[in-house]
């Protein structure tokens, strides 16, 4: 897809926060930490490992990768436990990294017990976006963010990234740096919008004063996203420019309606049930319950085959209440409007 054309709109979930809302400690979702002889190295003082699931991409985590020829030849694992075997994983996205800069590259594994160990088998997965694939090891052909998705969703309760120098080695001069990373589940709308999509940029960061003699002046508290820690923006999907002035600015948001979705689309047979499983997905359970409604951000894309960034947006959605109105037998009207988060 390209100039943003809308098909099958599709969102990408994060488990970790939908967790971390109910009560789960930030402390299952963990980097493993340097130790003498384990090949592992943790994040630099200042950054702890929950910094990486707190769903700001602009506070970029720092990895101290390019010290020495040991720290240079070690590996980042990250594992997440996710409590229980009930909730499959079937993508995994890491925003904001600097893993092209860094020589680095990705994979991703899961097993039934912790993962402690370096080089885990990877899962056969495959590119969304930024993640050229090598026998499922992914390699960024950019700084930015990378979506892949995992062939045959797993139920295993560990997960876990692990990141590596290429060739055996990460980059000389760059520090690995992550901005945040996220795995859950994905969910395609069964079909299209209708045609009224409303789709806006707003720059509502303006604020305009008029003087007594009528001209007005702008303060412009912001034009684009915050920016990292480095050059890189903190604007999720939107960083692919080399100097700032060259990067698209603004909020983007959606208002999108959705005629004669089917009831088995909406929600389970029983609503007041635990949902698990990909089997039978529904935007009740698996979208808005899951991020809380506008609680918690997520990925976007008007697009299920999307493969450019700037089809993607970091958002959250811009509603207090999911509205459902019967227009036939089981047949359902809804909406949905979000907007762009940083």
């Amino acid at each position: 897809m390209s100039y943003g054309r809308i098909l099958k709109p599709r969102f990408y979930i994060d488990t970790p926060n939908w967790y971390m809302s109910r009560g789960v400690a930030s402390s299952e979702f963990s980097v493993q930490a340097t130790n003498t002889g384990n090949n592992f190295v943790g994040p630099d003082a200042g950054f702890v490992d929950a910094d990486l699931f707190n769903m700001k991409p602009n506070q970029q985590v720092v990895f101290s990768t390019s010290d020495d020829s040991t720290s240079r030849a070690d590996h980042v694992l990250i594992v997440i436990d996710k409590q229980t075997t009930n909730f499959p994983t079937d993508f995994v996205a890491i925003l904001n990294h600097n893993m092209f800069s860094a020589d680095a590259m990705f994979r991703v594994a899961s097993s039934a017990s912790d993962i402690t160990a370096i080089d885990p088998t990877a899962l056969a997965s495959t590119e969304v976006l930024n993640a050229d694939d090598t026998s499922d090891i992914f390699t960024p052909d950019y700084d930015g963010d990378s979506i892949i998705t995992i062939n045959t969703p797993t139920d295993n309760r560990y997960v876990a990234i692990q990141i590596e120098g290429e060739s055996a080695a990460f980059d000389s001069t760059h520090d690995l740096k992550i901005g945040c990373v996220m795995i859950g589940e994905l969910y395609t709308m069964p079909h299209s919008p209708d045609l009224s999509v409303k789709k806006s940029i707003t720059f509502d960061g303006n604020k305009i004063q008029e003087s007594a003699g009528g001209n007005l002046y702008s303060n412009a508290q912001w034009l684009e996203g915050n920016q990292s820690s480095t050059t890189q923006a903190g604007q999720p999907f939107r960083n692919q420019s080399a100097v700032t002035y060259g990067r698209t600015g603004g909020r983007m948001s959606y208002d999108m309606n959705f005629s004669y979705v089917n009831d088995t689309d909406l929600v389970p047979a029983n609503i007041g049930s635990t949902h698990f499983g990909t089997a039978n997905d529904f935007v009740v359970t698996d979208v808005w319950n899951r991020t809380g409604g506008s609680h918690i951000p997520f990925i976007f894309t008007p697009d299920s085959t999307a493969d450019k960034s700037g089809d993607y947006l970091f958002a959250r959605f811009n509603q207090d209440s999911f509205a459902m109105n019967q227009v036939a037998n089981n047949i359902w009207n809804v909406g949905l409007s979000l907007r762009e988060t940083w």
